[in-house]
C-alpha cells in the first residue's frame, strides 16, 4: 500500500511540474523565493502595529516570528532524521521533470509550506475579527507551495504534510499568544 501512496506521489509530482512552461521560469522564481515575501509580512506587521495596543501587537508580531523560527528548525530536524531525496535528485524520478533549481538538502517534509502555512494560519486566526480580508493572506502559502511542485524540488507528499504540521503550529500558537492577549487585559 506504501509503495503504491508513493507511486501515486510521484505521477501527481510528474504531473504537475510538467504543466508549465519556460516563460513562466522567472515568475515561479520569485514567487518560491521568501524575499519577496517578506513586504507583504512587513505591511501586514505594521497594520497590526497601528490597529492593536502596543503590548498586543508587540505578542502578535513577536508569536509570528517564533513560528517562523520554529517551524524551519522542526522541519530541519526532520528532513535530516527522514533523509528523503528531493525529487529533481532522485534518479527514478529527475529524468521525467523539468528541473530548474536543484537544492541538495532533502525533501520531506517542505519547509516553504509548514511555515508559510503556520504564519497564515496564526495570523488569520489573530486577526479575522478586525481584518475581514485576512482570508486573502492564504494565496502566500498556495503560490509559495506550488512553485515548489513546479521546480520539482518536493513530492506532493511533502507539500501535504508541511501544510498540516503547518496549520497545527499557527493554530497552537494562536491559542498561546491569545491567552497571553487574554491576561494583559486582566491586569
Amino acid at each position: 500500500m506504501l509503495d503504491q501512496l508513493l507511486a501515486y506521489d510521484k505521477e501527481l509530482l510528474i504531473y504537475l511540474n510538467n504543466l508549465g512552461g519556460v516563460q513562466f521560469h522567472t515568475f515561479w522564481k520569485y514567487i518560491t523565493s521568501f524575499i519577496y515575501w517578506v513586504p507583504v509580512l512587513l505591511f501586514i506587521f505594521f497594520r497590526i502595529y497601528i490597529r492593536f495596543p502596543r503590548r498586543q501587537a508587540g505578542l502578535i508580531i513577536g508569536y509570528g516570528l517564533i513560528i517562523m523560527i520554529i517551524s524551519l528548525l522542526l522541519v530541519e530536524v526532520v528532513k535530516v532524521g527522514i533523509e528523503r531525496l528531493r525529487p529533481c535528485n532522485d534518479p527514478t524520478v529527475a529524468p521525467f521533470l523539468n528541473i530548474i533549481i536543484k537544492p541538495a538538502n532533502y525533501s520531506f517534509f517542505s519547509g516553504h509550506a509548514t511555515v508559510s502555512f503556520a504564519v497564515t494560519t496564526f495570523l488569520v486566526l489573530m486577526l479575522r475579527k478586525v481584518f475581514k480580508t485576512i482570508y486573502l493572506l492564504y494565496l502566500w502559502p498556495v503560490l509559495f507551495i506550488y512553485s515548489r511542485l513546479y521546480f520539482g524540488v518536493h513530492y506532493p507528499s511533502d507539500i501535504l504534510t508541511g501544510i498540516i504540521v503547518g496549520i497545527l503550529i499557527g493554530i497552537a500558537f494562536h491559542r498561546i499568544c491569545n491567552a497571553r492577549i487574554v491576561k494583559l487585559r486582566i491586569y
